[in-house]
Parts: C-alpha cells; structure tokens; sequence
C-alpha cells in the first residue's frame, strides 16, 4: 500500500514540471463531442512521457524524430531500459474511437518495429527517469503508399524488472497518433475556424488603482497571454482574434503608470507598464492581417445576470468601449459577437443577448447534439430562433476546444499521467483528420474555442497552429465566413442548461448587490450628471468598474470580485452621500398647518438637482406637497420651505427623502418628528371650559344647598306671630 502511494506521488511530482508555467482555467467540461470524458493513458509501470514528435503530420520520404522521457514508476529498479516503436496495422475508425484506443480498451498495441530499437538507461531507480531520442525513416514504418489514415503509433519502454524473474518485458505503452495522407488530392480539407480569445481577470477599480498584478505576470516573460502570441506567430491569419477591451483598457492604464492596492489597503507601484505596451504592439502587428472580432467587456456571466434581472447589464457589456480595440490595434474590429462562459446559455439568456445586437452566439456542440444521431461531424452552425431576428449559434467542438488548452494543476493533480502537450496536439490533431476522413470529399466546418481564461503549450500550440493551417486535412477559416454561409442542415436537439454550469454561476446574491449599485449610481447621474472640470471620479468610470465586476472571472476568484464591487460600492456611496439633508430638529407648526423648513446642502464639485419629499408615519396623519426639483451649486445650502398638514394629536415621525428629476428617491432619508401647536391650544380652551362649567355646576349646587338649609331652619323654631299659651 504504502510503496502504491509513493509510487503515485513519485509519478505526479514528475510530470508537474512538464506542464508547469502553462497552467491557467481551461474549461470545466471533459465532454468529447459523444459526451464522454476524455481519456487518459493505460502506460505502465514505466510510462513513455513524449515531449517531441517531428513532424506531427509526415509525409513519404521524412524521417520521424520522437523524444522524451522514460519513467519508473514501481518500488524496484529496472535495467536494461530501451524503448521502440510499435505500429498499430489497424487504423482509427472514426472519432469516437480515439478515446477508447487511448485508454487501452480498443486495442491497437501494433507491431514492434525490431529496427527501432534504442537503449535508454542500464538502470533506472525507482522514481527517476532518462531521456530517449528515437529516429526511424518514415518508409521503414511500411505505411499504406496510397491510402488516408490516422495511424496508431506506439511508444513502449523494455526492461528488466529486478526480482520479477521474468527476463525483458514490457515495461509501458505509450500510444499516439499520426495523421497519414500520402493521396492529399483524394480529400477536401476541413475548414476549421478557430477562435483564439483573449482576456482577463478585469481586477481594476474605479480610480484605475489595480487589486492585483496577474496581469503584470500575464504579459511578462513566459506569461500566460504571452505564451499565447507566441502560439500564434507562425500563422497568425489562420487564427479569428477574439479580444476583451477590458483587457486592452487595462494593459494600456498599466502602460500609462498604475499601482497595486493590496487587501490591508496599502499600495505600491506597478511595475508591468513596459511589459503592458509591448504586449499591446506586438498583438498589433500579429492580427495586422487576421479576423479580430471584440467581445463582450469583462467576460460577464451572462445567464447569472439574467437570472438576476440584469438583462441591462448584458446590453451594457455589449456596448462598453467597443470603439476602443479599433483604436488599440489601429484596424476595424468586429462586434456582434457573444461568447456566454463555458459556451452554455439557457433560451432566456439567448432572446436577451439577440435583443443587445448578437449577431453570432458561441456555444458547445455538445448542447446540440444531432437528432438522430449521425456517423460523422456536422458543420458547427445552426440558426436559433430567439423570437425576432434569427441568431447563428456557433457551435464549437468540444473535444478540440479541450485538447488545445493546457490542463489545469487541478487536472494534473487528479491524473500523473495526464497527456503531455505534444499528445495532446497529436490527438487534436487526429481528431481534425478522422473528421476530414468521416466524408473525405464533403467538407464541414470545425469551430475550436478554448474556455475564455485558457492557457497555451506556446511551442506546441505553435504547431498545431501551423499544422491546421498548412496540412493536407484542414485549412483555416474565418468566423465571418462561417456566419455568412447557410447553417447546418443536420436536425439536433436541445440540451437543457445543465445544474453544474448553474451551480458554477456568480451567486445571485452578489448581483443582487450589483444591481442596487446600479440603481444608486443611476440616481447620482441623474441628479448630479458629470463636468469635464469634475475632481470626482466620473459616472462612466464607475459604471464600467460595476460591469468588471460582472466578470465571470470571479467564479474562482470570488475574494477579487468581492473586494471590486466593495470598491465601486464606496465610491458610489461617498458621492450620493454629498447631497444631503441637513434638518433633523423637531418641529412644531404653529396650527394645523403650516411650513416645514429643509435645508438641504450639495458638497459635490459639480451642480446636484434634487427635489424633496416628506412622508409622515402614519401616513393619514400627515400631508405635504413634494418641493419639485431645484438646482444646488458646488458648496451651496438652501433651506426650502415645505407646506404640510398634521392631522390628530401627538407627534408624527416623518422622512425627509431627496428625489431625483424623475422622482426617484435619492440618498438614504433622514427623520425627524413633527407635532402641531394648534391641537394643544384647543386642548387648553377645552380643560378652561370644562373647569368653567365645573365651577359654575359647584356654584349651582351651593345655592341650591344654601336655599335647602334655610327653608329647613323656619318650621322648626315656631312662628314668633302666635301665642303659646
């Protein structure tokens, strides 16, 4: 158990640097256009690791040239290590085939070509490895002279496994592909378009300050979307340029000066300014004369904010510096284009992104699949009807949109032996001929597009590039072409929107956050619209900072986006909270009615116009006119007069909201209490009246008793007047 696990370690720890500096998000999905994961490598307990096969695609008369690595995975030496090759006589049948051969369960271990033979190490320890270099004239493969095909190569390790008493076996099995066409004029090759996109985590706040410097890493030596120009060097019109301007608005900020703000809220200077203008030039001159197209600004998540009742936002990230690549890459840019995160969408994010002027949609073919079922590849378009004009979904192949990115650490991490990038390219590559063979002389459209926060191979990216653009399978092709030819005719289905993309959306809660932003930031634009001559930071500047913030970047990276949106939130919230209500003080009217005073005060740098509404708790004991919409200077207070009306004794609590122009509240309301004078007057006159009646009811009674005890007193003494005796 224990020497398995060291095992598996010793073999992740080896491949690691093979991939190392090239990892970036790739997509989620493992789904090859069948729907099943991709393969991984049945190689051994001493694995063939390639790192070069020259040339990818061979013709009669070359000369193959493969390298790499043999590696020992087991508890226990190996001697006498050699590698050969192996050839497989039965060539790939169709695409689907090709994971299975790779996982060993279709066979093709082929025949060993005795002449290739080459030694490698006399002894390899358990957990090292030695490079191989093998060399073999392309005829002594005894390839078909005049048929088409993707050939099954096998890369085997030999050795002698100490303590096993089995002599030389085979000690692993790599196998690989090799797309063979001797009879090029046999085949129509396979126009694939191929969108290259380019952006980034848009981790800049409203005031231009950065809250990280990846995008410092990005475009320095051996960066992430260096590495990408790199890829496309060799043939970069074979490419449709897909650019985010968020990213070329921040690479030029970076070029101009910018810093750093740390989470403790310190910063520092940027450094990444030169790296920044030099990225932004040579992709100038490598699109120069290819398809570039803009997308959406910031890569916003795109069903999450229809989801949220955002569908404004969607429009707003169609349109947000959509000048600005044109003026980067001095040439026209297209527009038009949505590329929803993962290429998923539900039907209500489609009608949406239709109504904010999508032309073309990139999704994933594997959403479409054909209904019925066919036996090739049909061309990656088909026209979605979204309640108005017809919106042309670009349907992009999901194995090759996979093969071409480089894993994640995630990916490597789970599998030591994950495919190292020239297999991958090979198997790229095989999948673009067997789609080529499927209907050799009816072509169809292949669309690769790689996950938006992709990485690149740089080198071997490079020739896959070059191979799809010069071989005798596959041509390249332009997205405008593409959208212009009629759609697919192959009848498909729909795919619901799957609960893992819905899962992997940004929380609802987060965009609820937005979009009361939006609406407060709304609100200061129109009362306070912005000056030229502004200090303050202007309401296109914060708009923008809340649409980066909308990037579906911040699935994961949800600390960066949090802090972004916190930063746009302050901002918005200390200009609202310079227009202001003054008056807190209770006031008493002096009858029923009367004028409230309301001083309201705009300490912005620019005029504010708001208006002025008191609303009383409980409302029916209350009533008072709105003061319609005045001006404010810079620094200036005004006291207005507001007429109201108290109904009842006792105070009644009223808020003091300041209105937009169009009526809107604006600002957080302010309360105070407002009691009237005339009711306690009355009051008195009523307790004087009664103490007036009850004096007089007093009186009454006195005179009565008064009345009542003198007639009393008379009989009792006698008459005077009469005798007694």
């Amino acid at each position: 158990m224990t020497s398995g696990r060291t095992a598996r370690l010793v073999a992740a720890a080896a491949v690691v640097p093979l991939v190392v500096g090239l990892l970036a998000t790739a997509p989620s999905s493992t789904a090859t256009a069948t729907g099943r994961p991709l393969a991984t490598q049945a190689r051994g307990v001493a694995p063939v690791l390639l790192s070069a096969i020259v040339p990818s695609s061979p013709v009669p008369g070359d000369t193959l040239v493969l390298t790499g690595i043999v590696r020992n995975d087991g508890p226990v030496p190996i001697t006498g290590v050699a590698v050969r090759l192996r050839v497989s006589p039965t060539a790939v049948r169709s695409r689907s085939e090709i994971d299975e051969i790779l996982a060993g369960t279709a066979g093709r271990t082929g025949v060993a070509i005795a002449a290739t033979r080459t030694d490698v190490a006399d002894v390899l320890a358990p957990g090292s490895s030695a490079r191989f270099r093998l060399s073999v004239p392309v005829p002594a493969l005894d390839l078909p002279p005049a048929r088409n095909e993707v050939v099954v190569l096998g890369v085997e390790s030999l050795g002698d496994v100490a303590d096993d008493g089995q002599g030389v076996i085979q000690t692993g099995l790599t196998r690989t592909f090799l797309p063979w066409f001797p009879r090029p004029d046999l085949v129509v090759p396979t126009p694939v378009v191929w969108l290259f996109p380019l952006t980034s985590a848009p981790a800049r706040a409203a005031d231009g300050a950065f809250l990280d410097d990846h995008l410092a890493t990005e475009v320095g030596p051996q960066g992430r979307l260096t590495r990408m120009l790199d890829a496309a060097e060799q043939a970069p019109s074979a490419l449709s340029w897909v650019v985010d301007p968020a990213l070329l608005q921040s690479l030029q900020a970076m070029g101009a000066g910018y810093r750093v703000r740390h989470p403790d809220g310190t910063s520092t200077e940027g450094t990444g300014g030169p790296a920044a203008l030099a990225w932004l030039a040579r992709l100038s001159a490598l699109s120069a004369n290819a398809e570039v197209t803009a997308s959406a600004y910031g890569d916003p998540d795109v069903v999450a904010l229809h989801r949220a009742g955002l569908d404004v936002d969607i429009a707003l990230a169609a349109t947000t510096a959509r000048d600005l690549p044109d003026q980067v890459l001095d040439a026209p840019v297209g527009t038009g284009l949505a590329w929803p995160p993962g290429a998923q969408s539900d039907d209500g994010t489609l009608d949406v992104l239709r109504a904010s002027g999508a032309r073309e949609v990139v999704l994933s073919a594997a959403s479409f699949p054909p209904s019925p079922p066919v036996t090739y590849t049909p061309t990656g378009s088909l026209d979605l009807s979204t309640g108005g004009s017809p919106l042309r979904a670009v349907l992009a192949d999901p194995a090759l949109s996979r093969l071409v990115a480089a894993p994640t650490l995630a990916e490597v991490t789970a599998d030591p032996v994950v495919a190292t990038p020239v297999e991958r390219r090979q198997q790229a590559l095989a999948q673009i001929a067997m789609t080529t063979l499927e209907l050799p002389t009816t072509p169809r459209t292949l669309v690769i597009a790689p996950a938006a926060q992709w990485a690149t191979y740089g080198g071997e990216t490079r020739d896959l590039v070059a191979s799809a653009s010069t071989s005798s399978f596959a041509r390249p092709e332009r997205l405008e072409v593409l959208a212009a030819l009629p759609a697919s005719d192959v009848p498909r289905a729909r795919v619901d929107y799957p609960p893992s993309a819905r899962a992997a959306e940004l929380p609802q809660r987060f965009l609820a956050l937005v979009g009361q932003q939006r609406h407060d930031l709304a609100a200061l634009r129109s009362v306070a619209p912005d000056l030229a001559a502004s200090r303050s930071l202007s309401s296109d500047a914060l708009e923008q900072a809340l649409t980066r913030s909308e990037s579906a970047a911040w699935r994961t990276q949800p600390v960066i986006g949090r802090r972004l949106l916190a930063s746009a939130t302050a901002s918005i919230s200390e200009q609202v909270s310079r227009v202001q209500v003054l008056s807190r003080a209770p006031v008493t009217l002096p009858g029923d009615a009367g004028t409230i005073p309301v001083t309201v005060a705009n300490d912005l740098d620019r005029p504010a116009r708001v208006g002025v509404r008191l609303s009383g708790t409980p409302a029916a004991r209350f009533v008072a006119a709105d003061i319609p919409p005045v001006t404010l200077a810079p620094g200036q207070k005004e006291t207005l007069e507001v007429a109201a009306r108290v109904i009842g004794t006792g105070p009644v609590q009223v808020h003091i909201s300041l209105l937009t122009p169009e009526g809107d509240t604006f600002g957080t309301p302010v309360t105070t209490e407002v009691r009237s004078a005339a009711y306690a007057r009355a009051a008195q006159w009523v307790v004087v009246g009664l103490f007036g009646v009850l004096v007089l009811l007093l009186g009454v009674n006195f005179v009565r008793r008064r009345r009542s005890t003198a007639a009393g007193a008379g009989p009792a003494s006698g008459d005077p007047g009469v005798d007694g005796g």
